[in-house]
């Protein structure tokens, strides 16, 4: 079997996860990190078709968009599943996720707005988080019935990075307490797998 290698910036970001993916279902991979300045001088030479990050190298491929790659994996782990209205429930809390994301990039990249990034996390992400809560089953382990699926994972890592990873925790948490406290076992829940376990208590900290 080839090599799998991820590329991506050494950062969380985009590429953060397809990373617990890869850790969860146990693949070894090669964690290849760019700054910009070696990513622009590495891209010219054709590796990734839309010259973008990430980029996994897989089965004989290179295959580039974050969430395509996590589905690929996930699929190709039998992790997808065939039921339609299953896989809507999954994919639009992972659309959902992604227009939060939009939004706090919008501030961070192009605005530069960190004041009102603070502003709006304080006074309309909760609504968010509760939005997101609601799809929880039970017994907070999945956001699709009782069967693991691609939000899990970008929930999670979102959840996780954004609230509670060492960084952030003794700030971020409390937020989350008061509005969506689901989401932190759902998240205690996901961490209590082995190898994500593992992963998140050797991992470097990055700023985002």
């Amino acid at each position: 079997m080839s090599q799998i290698r991820l590329h991506y910036f050494d950062v969380f970001g985009r590429g953060e996860t397809s990373r617990i993916i890869l850790k969860y279902l146990g693949l070894e991979f090669e964690d290849v990190r760019y700054t910009h300045e070696t990513w622009n001088e590495t891209k010219t030479s054709g590796i990734a078709e839309f010259f973008q990050l990430p980029l996994l190298q897989i089965d004989g491929h290179n295959l580039v968009q974050s969430r395509a790659i996590e589905k690929y994996l996930l699929r190709r782990a039998g992790l997808i599943s065939s039921d339609l209205l299953a896989n809507y429930q999954s994919e639009s809390l992972v659309g959902y996720i992604d227009d939060i994301l939009q939004i706090i990039i919008k501030f961070m990249i192009i605005d530069k707005d960190m004041e009102g990034l603070t502003k709006w996390a304080l006074e309309q992400l909760p609504e968010r988080l509760r939005i997101i809560e609601k799809r929880l089953n039970e017994s907070n382990t999945h956001l699709v019935g009782d069967s693991l699926s691609h939000a899990d994972f970008v929930v999670f890592e979102f959840i996780y990075d954004g609230y509670l990873r060492p960084q952030r925790v003794a700030t971020a948490r409390p937020l989350l307490e008061a509005s969506a406290p689901r989401l932190i076992q759902f998240a205690e829940n996901f961490k209590s797998h082995p190898n994500v376990a593992a992963y998140l208590a050797t991992r470097e900290e990055r700023d985002h």
